[in-house]
């Protein structure tokens, strides 16, 4: 006898043990038993004799929430065959079976369940926080997961009850992987008015914080209950390389915060000896932007944030299309 054979007649005996006074949970459990073992011919086998794939147990899992959470990706196939209904939400968190999918990163399934009839349905189905199966993804990092839905059309930018995106989630959570995807797919990186470039800039994210200038993230948005923008927090932090950075692709070294303070007044309120930061924002504030660059700003934000990627369809020389895209840029 294998060791797998083993196993399932020492399940078997157990539940034959507890359960003899209640056949619906024998049933119940000895399905998911087998569910769990892999064992899909006593599964198709009890579907079969009449066992419905939409009975549901005490958390309100479904065979479709059990099957997809533990990866039985053949199980998924049979229940799907029979009759499951990927729409059902469990009573933990309202989460499809496709939720689970996205938790544990199981892509096949969750392709299955995408391809059947239920696919709009489900695709952007909401939890009971708001959290889309894209929010979960990106949430756990879940790659191809991510790449999966947004194959299938999913809302890149679908908001929680918080307000909350998928992009901020994989920010949050420094899936970077999960970032540049969204982003390939038009996610908006200006989300709640600049979190993400000002949450780049705050953590001291040196790479999240170019590759969103890079892409053509706006470097005057402000807190809405302050007014601070990324460059008034880089001053706080004395982060001149952030400094740099902002003010090289637009910042405003003279736009204000709610209580009337440019980034130099930030700055010098912090501490009144030289530091880095601050020596550089008093050395550009004295020094005006060149026309090449206020031009280079202009033409950048004329385009769009949305279409930068673009920029090597235009009809114009090379070097201009590297000058736009900063490629000549040290930073």
């Amino acid at each position: 006898m294998t060791k797998r054979s083993s196993s399932l007649q020492l399940v078997k005996r157990m539940l034959n043990h507890h359960c003899r006074g209640n056949p619906d949970l024998h049933e119940e459990l000895q399905i998911q038993a087998a569910v769990a073992a892999g064992d899909v011919c006593t599964v198709r086998r009890m579907l079969e004799r009449g066992y419905s794939p939409q009975i549901r147990d005490a958390n309100g899992w479904t065979l479709l929430h059990f099957s997809a959470a533990k990866g039985k990706e053949r199980c998924v196939r049979v229940f799907l065959e029979h009759g499951a209904d990927p729409r059902v939400k469990d009573f933990i968190g309202g989460f499809t079976a496709l939720h689970y999918a996205a938790m544990h990163g199981r892509a096949r399934i969750a392709r299955l369940m995408l391809e059947s009839d239920f696919c709009g349905d489900i695709i952007n189905a909401k939890s009971n926080d708001g959290w889309t199966p894209l929010h979960v993804a990106a949430h756990y990092g879940r790659d191809s997961f991510v790449r999966l839905l947004l194959e299938f059309r999913a809302e890149v930018d679908p908001l929680s009850d918080k307000g909350t995106t998928p992009l901020q989630l994989a920010i949050i959570r420094e899936r970077s992987s999960c970032v540049r995807i969204l982003l390939d797919h038009s996610a908006n990186i200006d989300i709640q008015n600049g979190f993400l470039l000002r949450y780049a800039v705050i953590k001291g994210n040196h790479s999240y914080c170019r590759m969103f200038l890079q892409r053509g993230a706006d470097t005057n948005l402000g807190r809405l209950e302050d007014g601070q923008t990324p460059l008034h927090l880089s001053a706080l932090r004395d982060d001149m390389l952030c400094a740099q950075m902002l003010y090289t692709y637009g910042a405003n070294i003279n736009i204000r915060n709610y209580e009337g303070q440019t980034p130099v007044a930030v700055s010098v309120s912090m501490s009144g000896i030289s530091r880095p930061c601050l020596d550089f924002l008093q050395e550009v504030t004295r020094q005006p932007r060149t026309l090449q660059d206020l031009c280079r700003i202009q033409i950048r934000r004329s385009i769009g944030l949305q279409s930068l990627k673009l920029l090597e369809d235009l009809p114009v020389a090379k070097v201009m299309k590297d000058y736009l895209q900063h490629k000549f840029d040290s930073l």
